[in-house]
């Protein structure tokens, strides 16, 4: 796997859509186009600090209103953004009404990752792996298992434990993205082109404001 992709989404959230939708996110999703004229990779709205948990806060919530649409990649748009991680449910049943829509996470400084599948605005599957706070893996398994999932493992970076090569499980989301046509080497492509930034809603942004902070009142 491509060091850059590999690095780029080692703590991201996105959407997975097909290009005839795109057309239709901005009025679907109530969206303010703010840019189209961005880089895709390290783009500020994507970059956040981590010095302290108060400066943590502050920094998410002057980016978690908006999204990123990535340039075209083999019939696909990548959604990106802060905010998918609280409404990717919300975000991916509504842009399913009219096709499927697949979600993404990997966080490998919180050990976690998940993907999902939407269609006809509903829920079709749903696998999240975790680490808790004592080391002990939890998993969420909702759905029919998809045939993009199958040997999604020999797509992603292994890692050597105990002498053994084994698949580093937690870029698992990559490698089933990589089954659905997509490579790594049209990803690096594309996260040096420009792409469009759009903030959310005022609803919508409302909302995710106030799920962020009460998560970190906590």
């Amino acid at each position: 796997m491509n060091e850059q992709v590999q690095e780029h989404f080692s703590c991201a959230d996105w959407l997975l859509i097909p290009a005839s939708v795109k057309k239709d996110v901005a009025d679907i999703l109530g969206l303010t186009l703010l840019s189209d004229n961005e880089q895709w990779d390290n783009n500020p709205i994507l970059c956040t600090t981590y010095e302290d948990a108060d400066n943590y806060l502050n920094d998410l919530l002057t980016r978690v209103d908006k999204i990123l649409i990535s340039s075209f990649i083999n019939g696909y748009y990548i959604v990106e953004g802060k905010c998918l991680r609280y409404i990717y449910e919300t975000l991916g049943k509504r842009l399913s009404a009219k096709c499927g829509v697949y979600y993404f996470s990997i966080d490998l400084w919180e050990y976690r990752y998940a993907y999902g599948y939407y269609e006809s605005s509903q829920e079709k599957r749903f696998y999240c792996a975790e680490l808790d706070a004592i080391g002990n893996l939890q998993e969420e398994d909702r759905g029919c298992v998809l045939s993009c999932e199958n040997d999604a493992e020999n797509h992603i970076p292994k890692v050597t434990i105990e002498d053994e090569q084994i698949p580093n499980s937690w870029f698992l989301p990559l490698g089933i993205m990589f089954n659905l046509g997509i490579t790594d080497a049209e990803i690096q492509q594309a996260l040096s082109k420009l792409c469009s930034i759009y903030r959310l809603n005022s609803t919508d942004a409302k909302m995710i404001r106030n799920i962020v902070t009460e998560k970190f009142s906590l």
